[in-house]
């Protein structure tokens, strides 16, 4: 009985660290399949991107992105095969020490079965049973010969069940420890690859970059278009701050002069509740709903299924061209022709209009938040309609170049957010 509580403890000191180590590796593998859908999203994306030899400076900035990506799997399977590595080492400990208590475990059940021999017949047991001191140690040893077998029986049973469970942990984890090592390889090859393939990229922009004068040229007109539409958007946004507010200010006075109206007629006067102001929000459900935008910061669906961010927000110099600045009051995603564009949060249209190149924009409000989507080919919401969370609005629309991108931003009121902060990763 001894060794088998001995038993016992050492193989629930080694198991406890398992199932640890079984969960980083479960949150490795949602990691991993999160990266592996990015880089198939940039892959559709830089299949149509490819059609255009102009676009070889933004197709760049996306096989940047992926090659980031792709070096993060690589880290991770490194993780992975880390972790496997260690609960391999573990389980081998736990086989070990199990075979060793399983053999003085036999050798004690070979010694008792000597003993039985030696003592089989029934005059025997009958004999050491009444040679006790007393009742009591005569009855202990009748309860000796009763279950004494069986329970070491059932002990080697229980000891033989578990080191094949282990044996069989172990195989499957060299298994799986052989399918990441090659999923490894396979990796870092195709890191390799998107390397050798950023190089030649880099050929090619600065071999643009030699008409430098022509690019800042088309730049300059790209740029004032885009200011353009965001003076658009930025009327628009501040058209909707300004009647909102108004909206919900006459309803505050309104309420507050009901509430005084009642406090007059009242004995005991009421309990004043301090809560955030909302200066767009008109209405408690809208309010409820400011909040709830506010509460889903970070893991807001993103508008488009698949899309990859080739501008981010604020001010940065441009990724090809020395000494250009950008500002960005969104950020811009590239995504793939014909891409349905979907409401981030539930809200209402606000604002459909056309921009300086024909194509639509969509403003959705959100309580005291808006939402802003660019560049739409087709539409299918209108000022006033109610609009759910991932609801499509209407889809893409794609330039002569071959470029599907719209620019996407978030507002709090006039003031503008980094929409990357907003979505989910």
């Amino acid at each position: 009985m001894k060794n088998f509580d001995i038993l016992v403890f050492a193989l629930a000191v080694c198991l406890s660290f398992l199932p640890i180590k079984a969960q980083n590796r479960q949150s490795l593998e949602k990691e991993k399949a999160k990266i592996e859908k990015e880089i198939s999203s940039m892959n559709a994306i830089l299949k149509e991107t490819r059609k255009n030899k102009k676009l070889s400076s933004t197709e760049l900035q996306i096989i940047r992105k992926k090659v980031e990506q792709r070096q993060q799997l690589v880290n991770n399977l490194s993780s992975q095969l880390n972790v496997l590595d260690s609960q391999i080492k573990t389980t081998q400990q736990s086989i070990s020490e199990s075979y060793r208590s399983l053999e003085v475990l036999k050798q004690n059940y070979a010694q008792m079965l000597a003993y039985a021999q030696r003592h089989r017949s029934s005059m025997d047991r009958l004999l050491f049973i009444f040679s006790a001191k007393d009742y009591h140690e005569a009855y202990q040893r009748y309860i000796f010969f009763r279950k004494y077998a069986s329970l070491q029986r059932q002990q080697m049973k229980k000891i033989e069940n578990k080191t094949q469970e282990l044996s069989s942990m172990n195989d499957d984890l060299l298994n799986q420890k052989q399918t990441q090592s090659v999923l490894l390889r396979q990796e870092k090859a195709n890191t390799a690859t998107l390397n050798k393939e950023k190089q030649q990229q880099e050929k090619l922009v600065n071999n643009i970059k030699k008409q430098e004068t022509q690019l800042a040229k088309e730049l300059k007109q790209k740029e004032a278009k885009k200011k353009k539409l965001q003076q658009q958007i930025n009327a628009a946004i501040s058209a909707e701050v300004k009647k909102q507010a108004k909206i919900a200010e006459t309803k505050r006075k309104n309420a507050s002069n009901t509430a005084t109206a009642k406090k007059e007629t009242t004995s005991s006067p009421a309990k004043k509740e301090e809560k955030k102001t909302y200066v767009m929000a008109a209405t408690p459900k809208e309010e409820a709903l400011s909040k709830s935008f506010e509460t889903n910061k970070g893991r807001l669906p993103w508008p488009v299924g698949k899309g990859v961010i080739v501008s981010g927000f604020g001010k940065h110099p441009h990724p090809d061209i020395a000494g250009v600045e950008i500002e960005n009051l969104g950020v811009d995603i590239r995504t793939t022709k014909g891409a349905a564009v979907k409401s981030v949060f539930e809200g209402e249209v606000c604002k459909v209009f056309p921009g300086p190149n024909g194509h639509k924009i969509v403003i959705i409000r959100h309580g005291e938040y808006m939402t802003v989507y660019t560049n739409l080919a087709t539409v299918s919401v209108s000022d006033g309609t109610k609009v759910s969370t991932g609801q499509t609005i209407g889809t893409i629309a794609t330039n002569d170049n071959g470029e599907s991108e719209m620019n996407f931003q978030v507002r709090q009121g006039v003031k503008c957010q980094n929409p990357v902060l907003w979505l989910k990763r």
